[in-house]
């Protein structure tokens, strides 16, 4: 444990403060009318739950002194038996899953994004709230989460591109809106848990995360990388924010008052409270050398608009600022009753057993629908990459040879709990091969997982020559990718490659399956091996949906979030924050070898008939698109619809293209619908020369397709503002 008078290593690796945070039940009884158990007062305004909270907020802080008030802003908030308020523990993690033993582990988040899919992302979100009460309710965690991660995959080298919904804006905006709202609930008068989009803002780089700088202009920042956070805080309803070890054009993200005050709270409306990243606020001192004490950071922090460290410098310092002049007693007062009204709005100085959410019953933990619910996440999650010749889906195989050390393996990816039953590639596939079927596996050997004994490829080369079909599971894992780890390029790491030549050369009917979380240049494999399958870490029913997929069961219909390129060369350094230069799907320079948005089928689609209304608008105005997509193959299939956007030429920051709507559709052979879009002056708009949205006249490009690089083309007019 840290102490405030300098850094220790888990200043660098936060995540090991997970198992501090869960290790630790809240106090028993975390709902009762007295909470804490003590003597409360009474006939206390703040323990009846008839009054409104913001007077039950009020009667409560004015009964704390200083010392009390300032011991609540911290991860680990002290009881005060004589007010009867219960120690909390504020902070967990379930990005894809609450982090506990025994909850549904669901695909990690860019799996989740892959879907394409809000409504299913929001589902998946409830399923996880449901559980988290439950978990609630046993004493095992609190009620406020740090998840869910909105950061931009700007550069697929990114560690934490796994927790992640992608490289866009609006794909991203949407699946954490959907994902806040299915956390917190829809009741109108109480939530369900607090959701905590994170790392505010533009936290993208590991290496220098707790040292570096993100610069860019204000235009960039605005239209690209804060977007994600005003979705999930204007439209989501996000009552926490968390902000960032970095900083932002030189200002640290915990001391950054036009990020955390300007922005979020004036521009945004935002009313809930700010949480730092762990220790956050400690390195304003520590590690960055922004102030010149502990006490100075505590103040810095508060007045930038921080109310909860995630840490003890705010608990031990602000009493010692109030009475140093730093900053006033108003102001712990202000975020403390931004703290507790959290805390209120949970029903967590309720009386047991009220409010909507306390009927959940325990059996809804790994439950049967939970578990159903991971499957179809983990099906919707997995993209075709490649499928030459039809090879997919696999028919009568009387041999099936597996190798690759990640066949044998779960892949749940980082912040994952412990589920009950998690499906391997290989398990998967033993049970859903025809009968009569052999499934052998090729032993990878002592050797380190991602790379096999020296003689592996030669082993499994032998193995794979006489098969009917042979699968090659490949990727990363968390030694190649996480939180503190970045990649160095975006290659298969160990002997993978090797392995996947030789077992190739060997038998031309190779299936590669991948199992990642950033994206992998394959330039080999794309070449040469005629079906790959994207996977993404999977959750617990992941090698279930593989096998499904692999022989047949379900149709793959996931499309890439993020950009494939050739190669982490055509790519721009990792600590140049600006997309223009050659960044995302939006900024390439460069063909990629996937573009983003790409998926296959095992069937096929036909989009025509694009058809945009009206033809010239005004400012204010709305167009409406629609297309006919057809299955014009012989299975069901899911294709996603979207819809890209190019500006008039003196827009800024100028893209090529840029997503402004999708729609996932499932159709049976022969089946057509008719999808429509409205694109409105949020879905039209540019930023003004004051930052502010603003549809600009002239002519607007439309591509409507499968992908971002394919698809139908039009184009309307926005003529100049009428004025009177």
């Amino acid at each position: 444990m840290m102490d405030d008078s300098g850094v220790t290593c888990w200043s660098r690796i936060p995540w090991l403060l997970l198992a501090a945070l869960t290790a630790c039940p809240p106090a028993a009884g975390a709902e009762p009318s007295n909470p804490g158990g003590g003597a409360a007062p009474l006939g206390a305004v703040y323990l009846d739950h008839n009054r409104p909270v913001e007077s039950r907020i009020a009667d409560l802080i004015s009964r704390m002194t200083l010392r009390e008030k300032v011991g609540q802003l911290g991860y680990e908030a002290p009881a005060i038996e004589r007010l009867g308020i219960p120690a909390y523990k504020w902070g967990n993690e379930c990005v894809h899953g609450v982090v506990a033993d025994g909850a549904t582990v669901f695909p990690q988040a860019i799996g989740l994004a892959a879907t394409w899919n809000p409504e299913l992302v929001l589902r998946v979100a409830s399923a996880i709230s449901d559980e988290a009460r439950v978990f609630h309710r046993r004493g095992k965690t609190g009620l406020t989460f740090w998840s869910p991660v909105v950061n931009l995959a700007r550069d697929p080298r990114w560690g934490r591109t796994q927790e992640c919904y992608g490289e866009d804006p609006w794909l991203s905006g949407e699946l954490g809106t959907a994902f806040v709202r299915g956390l917190q609930g829809d009741d109108p008068h109480k939530l369900k848990l607090v959701a905590t989009p994170k790392h505010y803002a533009m936290n993208n780089d590991e290496s220098q995360r707790n040292t570096g700088s993100a610069n860019i202009d204000e235009r960039l920042l605005f239209w690209y990388y804060l977007r994600p956070f005003r979705e999930c805080v204007v439209r989501g309803g996000a009552q926490s924010v968390m902000c960032a070890y970095n900083a932002v054009n030189g200002v640290p993200c915990c001391a950054n008052r036009r990020l955390l005050t300007g922005i979020l709270r004036e521009s945004w409306g935002f009313a809930g409270y700010v949480v730092s990243d762990c220790w956050a606020v400690n390195e304003l001192y520590s590690v960055r050398r922004w102030v010149k004490s502990l006490e100075e950071a505590a103040a810095a922090a508060l007045r930038a608009g921080v109310d909860l460290d995630c840490g003890r410098t705010l608990q031990r310092n602000l009493a010692a600022c109030v009475r140093r002049g730093l900053v006033r007693e108003e102001e712990v007062d202000r975020a403390l009753a931004r703290v507790l009204r959290a805390r209120f709005l949970l029903g967590l100085f309720d009386p047991p057993g009220t409010g909507p959410y306390a009927a959940i019953p325990d059996s809804v933990v790994a439950g049967p629908e939970h578990r159903e619910l991971a499957r179809q996440a983990a099906f919707e999650s997995l993209v075709l990459l490649k499928n030459a010749e039809n090879i997919l889906p696999l028919g009568t195989v009387k041999k099936l040879v597996v190798v690759g050390g990640l066949a044998t393996v779960a892949s749940l990816g980082s912040y994952s709990g412990n589920p009950i039953r998690a499906f391997a590639p290989l398990e998967g596939l033993q049970q859903v091969v025809p009968t009569g079927t052999e499934v052998r596996f090729v032993e990878p050997g002592s050797a380190p997982l991602l790379s096999g004994t020296r003689d592996y490829p030669s082993r499994a080369a032998a193995a794979a020559k006489d098969a009917d079909a042979v699968i090659v599971v490949a990727g990363t894992d968390l030694t190649q990718e996480s939180e503190g780890i970045d990649r160095k390029d975006l290659e298969l790491p160990g002997r993978q490659e090797e392995l996947l030549e030789a077992v190739a050369a060997a038998n031309p009917r190779t299936i590669l399956v991948l199992i990642n979380g950033c994206p992998l240049s394959i330039r080999w494999a794309a070449e040469h091996i005629p079906a790959i399958l994207e996977a993404w870490f999977p959750g617990e029913e992941g090698g279930m949906a593989i096998a499904e997929a692999l022989f047949g069961g379900f149709n793959p219909g996931g499309k890439l979030p993020v950009t494939v390129p050739r190669s982490a060369d055509d790519l721009p350094p990792m600590d140049d924050y600006d997309i223009r230069k050659g960044r995302t799907y939006m900024f390439a320079k460069k063909a990629p070898l996937f573009p983003f948005g790409f998926g296959l089928s095992y069937t096929t689609f036909s989009i025509r008939g694009l058809d945009i209304s009206p033809a010239r608008i005004t400012p204010g105005g709305s167009v409406g698109l629609s297309v006919e997509v057809k299955n014009t193959g012989q299975r069901r299939g899911d294709e996603v619809v979207q819809v890209y956007l190019t500006p008039p030429p003196a827009s800024d920051p100028s893209p090529l293209r840029v997503l402004r709507g999708a729609q996932r559709i499932g159709l049976e052979p022969g089946e057509t619908k008719l999808v429509r879009f409205t694109l409105g002056p949020e879905e039209l708009a540019s930023l003004g020369r004051d930052l502010k949205p603003e549809v600009l006249p002239g002519t607007y490009r439309l591509v409507v397709g499968p992908s971002s690089a394919t698809g139908l083309a039009g184009s309307f007019e926005v003529g100049e503002a009428q004025t009177h």
